[in-house]
């Protein structure tokens, strides 16, 4: 078992390793040079225009909404590194435990939430209009396993907690 999970942690970390890099990756081509124009926003602002409406507020969105996707992103990378946490529990011997029971939820946590709030952000990016946004597609695209994989993590933490019931009543009548 334990050669099981050395390569099991390989893997994870290969993964990890991987999902940041390409982060890194995309957080390297975004724009931040976009930033230099909006220090002096205020003395260029038409005083006239509404702000919600002006071209200033829509490029601050549009910045801002970009750097909540790249942090649910960074977020989503965390909850892939529970796994690491998972394996090194069952290398010990403790498959039932309160940690893995836990790790189990936060998985299955930032998983639903991952999905639900790129969702929510890709539409606002869309009412912005620097993309566009068509639900079926955004849900086919990247997040059709991520739900039902978060729910199945919640289901696998409901079943170790009753794994870790049923271990310690055989230890009780042993």
């Amino acid at each position: 078992m334990k050669e099981n999970t050395n390569i099991l942690t390989i893997i994870t970390w290969g993964v990890l390793l991987a999902a940041v890099s390409v982060l890194l990756n995309d957080m390297r081509e975004f724009d931040f040079n976009q930033f230099e124009k909006f220090q002096n926003w205020a003395r260029t602002a038409d005083k006239s225009e509404n702000w919600f409406t002006s071209k200033n507020a829509i490029e601050w969105s549009y910045y801002i909404i970009s750097a909540a996707l790249f942090f649910w992103r960074g977020y989503l990378i965390y909850g892939f590194s529970y796994f690491l946490s998972i394996l090194k529990e069952i290398e010990n011997g403790n498959y039932f435990s309160d940690k893995n029971i836990c790790y189990f939820k936060k998985i299955g946590n930032i998983f639903i939430w991952y999905t639900v709030n790129v969702l929510v952000l890709r539409f606002l990016l869309a009412l912005i209009g620097e993309s566009t946004f068509n639900f079926f597609n955004e849900l086919k695209a990247e997040f059709t396993f991520l739900i039902p994989a978060g729910l199945a993590f919640y289901i696998l933490a409901e079943i170790f907690k009753r794994g870790k019931e049923v271990e310690e009543d055989n230890e009780l009548t042993i």
